[in-house]
């Protein structure tokens, strides 16, 4: 699989198709991989780039002397597209929502559209007027900061790993996968305080002119949902859906829906 070399760090990333590019972010505790299916459907299309981000898939983690995460994060993103004029579609899920939203929110001009998965921006969220929202969320990253400080990182990723996946899903995985998954959990505790990062709540929303699709499932919890219909109300094109049966994994559990609204949303930009 093709690499490149980011600010000293080896970023694997999985490249198919040809046509408009299509950058494809991937959720925490995961890998470009997740995409599968998706870029499955889109490669005879699109170009497609699904990138493994940093701390996961073959991409070397994340050096802490660069102590800025979120634009180390964006940085790969700008090197994979290169500086072509080319516009691109940027999707992201979970975390990777995180960072599609703050690339696009820097480099409006290289986005030809934006789709968020129910993005990680708990920042997004008032703490007075979301205040229930905003604690659930935080109480989640707040366990798993403790947890992780004391040594207890299997209890930490339990917690958050059965608030996105449903109860005992922490018990329930492979051993290979909870194993890959316990291996990230120092960059985990680096991305729960990204998605409460201050920057992201303070960007003009209400500026960026491209269309944006945004998506959640209808089981999903409470945060990501009202995240959404914040972005909503303050995008200017945006189009919002939630998957019936779906909760917050719904590019894996529910990929099929969720590719068909993709592709109803991209190809009408692409003529």
């Amino acid at each position: 699989m093709p690499k490149l070399i980011v600010d000293g760090s080896r970023i694997n990333y999985h490249e198919v198709g040809a046509g408009e590019k299509i950058i494809l972010l991937h959720c925490s505790s995961s890998s470009h991989r997740q995409w599968k299916n998706l870029w499955n459907v889109f490669k005879k299309k699109y170009h497609i780039i699904a990138i493994d981000l940093l701390g996961w898939g073959e991409t070397d983690a994340w050096r802490k002397d660069r102590d800025d995460l979120l634009v180390s994060e964006a940085s790969i993103v700008s090197k994979i597209i290169g500086s072509a004029e080319d516009k691109i579609h940027l999707i992201g899920h979970s975390y990777g929502g995180t960072i599609a939203f703050y690339f696009a929110m820097m480099h409006s001009g290289r986005i030809k559209s934006l789709t968020l998965i129910e993005p990680m921006l708990g920042s997004m969220l008032d703490p007075r007027k979301n205040s229930v929202e905003y604690e659930e969320l935080h109480s989640v990253a707040k366990y798993f900061w403790e947890s992780h400080s004391r040594g207890q990182s299997e209890k930490g990723i339990q917690k958050y790993f059965d608030y996105w996946n449903g109860e005992g899903a922490w018990l329930g995985l492979d051993e290979n996968l909870a194993s890959y998954v316990l291996a990230g959990a120092d960059k985990n505790f680096y991305e729960f305080h990204v998605i409460f990062d201050e920057r992201l709540g303070r960007f003009n929303v209400e500026n960026f002119k491209q269309p944006v699709l945004l998506l959640g499932g209808k089981k999903s919890t409470a945060p990501p949902l009202q995240i959404l219909k914040i972005l909503d109300k303050r995008f200017p094109q945006s189009e919002s859906f939630l998957v019936d049966g779906a909760s917050h994994m719904s590019p894996i559990t529910h990929w099929e829906q969720v590719n068909t609204m993709i592709e109803g949303f991209i190809t009408p930009n692409s003529f």
